[in-house]
C-alpha cells in the first residue's frame, strides 16, 4: 500500500485506534454529545469534499495572439486560507484551457481561492483597487504557471456570468490537480478499515473519513499546494506589493518581487484648451524598449516589465488610445509616453 509521504503507517495506525477508543467512550458517556461531534464533523467533511464553486469571471486577452482569455475566478474549501493577512494566499490553477461559441475560439483556465478570500476581494469588494489587484495577481500567477502572458486590460463580467467555458471540463481540471492524493487516502481507509473491523460503516461516508479528512487536512493540502502563492491582501495596506512566491519540488522558495517605477504626469495644453497628457516612466536597469510590455486603453495604462517593476492606474481624461505613442530614451532609462486627449 501506498503511504502518503510524511507519514508513519504504524503511528497512524495508533492514532486511529485511539480516536475510536475515544468515541466509544463518549458514546457510552455522554450520547447527546456524541451525537453533535459526529453530526459536527459530517458537516465539515461534507463542506470540505465539495467541489470549486463558480465565483467570478475576468476577460482580457493573450498578449501573443490577442485571442479572447477568461480566467474563471472559483471558491474552494480544500484551498486553505494564509494564517495571517501578511501571509501569501494559496491557489490552486488549471492549465489553459480551449473552448468556442458565437464570437469564435477562446482560452480559459480556473484559478482557485479559499472562500474568504474571495468573500474579501472577490466580485462584491467594495475597494476595486483590492479587487484589482487580486486579479493582477492572478494574471503573474498563470504567467508563471502556465507560461501564457495576458494582458492587463480586462474587464469583470456581470454576476450573472460567473464563468465561461466548458464548466464540466473544468471542474475536472482542478480535480486533477489532488486526484493521486485522493486516491492514496482512499487505499490507506480502506486498509485501516479492514485493520479495524470497521467495514459496516462504509469506507467513503465513515466518520474515520471525515475525521481523517480534517486530520491530515494540513499535510495534504501541503503536498498538493500550488506552485504559486499570491501575496496576502492585508486591510491596512493601501499599497500592495507585486510579489509572487514560487515553490520549488524541494519546498525552497524563489522570490520575484516587482515594484512600482516612480512617473510624472504633465499636461499639454493649445491655447486653454487641454490636448495632451505626457507620462514619463523612469525604468532603471531596464536597456530596451522590447523589455516593457505597454497596454493602453482610453481610460488607463498598463506596463510590466518581468520581475522588475509593474505600473498601473487610471488616466484623469479620456485618451484616444489609437493615437498614443511611446518612445524609450536608452541615456537615462525612461519611457516617454505621449497620450492624445479626447475631444
Amino acid at each position: 500500500m501506498s503511504i502518503p509521504e510524511g507519514v508513519d503507517r504504524d503511528s497512524m495506525m495508533t492514532q486511529a485506534q485511539n480516536i475510536w477508543t475515544m468515541l466509544d467512550e463518549m458514546s457510552e458517556r455522554d450520547p447527546q454529545a456524541y451525537k453533535k461531534f459526529i453530526d459536527k464533523h459530517m458537516k465539515e467533511g461534507k463542506e470540505y469534499m465539495k467541489p470549486p464553486e463558480p465565483h467570478m469571471c475576468v476577460m482580457t486577452m493573450t498578449t501573443s495572439t490577442k485571442g479572447r482569455y477568461f480566467i474563471n475566478f472559483c471558491s474552494w474549501n480544500k484551498v486553505p486560507e494564509p494564517k495571517t493577512p501578511e501571509d501569501a494566499i494559496p491557489v490552486i490553477g488549471t492549465p489553459v484551457l480551449q473552448d468556442k461559441d458565437e464570437n469564435g475560439d477562446f482560452s480559459y483556465s480556473g484559478v482557485a481561492f479559499n472562500p474568504k478570500i474571495l468573500e474579501e476581494f472577490g466580485i462584491d469588494c467594495k475597494n476595486s483597487l483590492d479587487r484589482n489587484t487580486l486579479i493582477n495577481l492572478a494574471i503573474d500567477y498563470i504567467l508563471h504557471q502556465n507560461k501564457t502572458a495576458l494582458s492587463r486590460s480586462f474587464s469583470v463580467l456581470p454576476s450573472t456570468t460567473l464563468s465561461k467555458g466548458n464548466l464540466q471540463v473544468l471542474m475536472k481540471a482542478f480535480q486533477g490537480k489532488n486526484k493521486n492524493a485522493d486516491d492514496e487516502f482512499d487505499e490507506h481507509l480502506s486498509e485501516m478499515e479492514k485493520t479495524f473491523g470497521l467495514q459496516g460503516l462504509g469506507a467513503k461516508d465513515s466518520l474515520l473519513n471525515k475525521l481523517a479528512n480534517l486530520s491530515t487536512e494540513e499535510s495534504v493540502q501541503d503536498k498538493n499546494a500550488p506552485n504559486i502563492q499570491l501575496p496576502g491582501l492585508g486591510k491596512d495596506q493601501t499599497k500592495k506589493q507585486n510579489l509572487i512566491q514560487e515553490m520549488n519540488s524541494d519546498n525552497s522558495e524563489q522570490v520575484c518581487e516587482t515594484k512600482e517605477p516612480d512617473y510624472k504626469m504633465e499636461e499639454k495644453f493649445n491655447g486653454e484648451d487641454l490636448e495632451k497628457l505626457t507620462l514619463t516612466i523612469k525604468l532603471p536597469g531596464v536597456n530596451k524598449v522590447s523589455e516593457c510590455e505597454l497596454d493602453i486603453s482610453e481610460d488607463d495604462i498598463d506596463l510590466t516589465v518581468e520581475d522588475r517593476y509593474h505600473l498601473n492606474f487610471s488616466f484623469p481624461y479620456l485618451i484616444n488610445d489609437t493615437k498614443a505613442s511611446a518612445k524609450f530614451n536608452k541615456n537615462n532609462s525612461s519611457l516617454i509616453i505621449t497620450l492624445p486627449v479626447q475631444t
